[in-house]
């Protein structure tokens, strides 16, 4: 065991192994026995700290929730201009699908779930109008030229582009066409910046 395990809490230790399971079989495929059995903690232990299977993956979401909006901040607050906000905003999409395609399928499957699970939806309209609000404040609201949105709210504007970019990913993570969906989202990208800033 790493020495980072041995001080980590056991409820942390739970979350992280949740995250793990869940990431790597889905919402419906994973049971509070067996993330016990790999977190190496007793089930009462598991339900002592998060009650049950909805309660414990509405902690693992709000961890994962505030690490995508902290990285999207960073991203979007971190270049010189809109467009290059904008162009961050993507690659940081494309880096999901390929160096962290778990933490984009526990976030495809918790918004499937959130579709069922009133408490769930919560979280992810939430989610949604956080980034949202980003886009619009950070790429849409300083890009200078409004007139380019042609009659539509730069909120609309705002959650057409978090809506390609997510449903794109989604095509991409299913792997059928993964090579014609990458471009795709290079497609949306260039649509966007046309969009936007021309």
């Amino acid at each position: 065991m790493s020495e980072n395990a041995e001080k980590e809490s056991p409820s942390q230790k739970i979350l992280a192994t949740a995250f793990e399971c869940l990431a790597s079989r889905g919402y419906a495929n994973v049971s509070m026995r067996d993330i016990a059995g790999e977190a190496g903690v007793a089930l009462s232990q598991l339900t002592y700290y998060y009650r049950n299977k909805q309660g414990l993956f509405t902690q693992v979401i709000n961890r994962m929730i505030r690490r995508y909006l902290h990285e999207i901040e960073d991203i979007l607050t971190s270049a010189a201009n809109p467009k290059e906000r904008m162009a961050l905003l993507v690659r940081y999409f494309k880096k999901l699908i390929r160096e962290q395609p778990k933490l984009l399928m526990l976030f495809i499957d918790f918004t499937a779930q959130a579709l069922w699970v009133p408490a769930f939806r919560k979280q992810v309209d939430e989610l949604f109008d956080s980034i949202t609000e980003m886009i619009e404040t950070n790429i849409l609201n300083g890009s200078g030229n409004r007139e380019n949105l042609r009659g539509h709210s730069s909120r609309s504007l705002a959650k057409l582009i978090l809506g390609a970019l997510y449903g794109t990913s989604v095509q991409v993570l299913l792997g059928f066409h993964q090579e014609e969906d990458m471009q795709a989202i290079h497609l949306a990208e260039n649509l966007f910046q046309k969009e936007c800033f021309e």
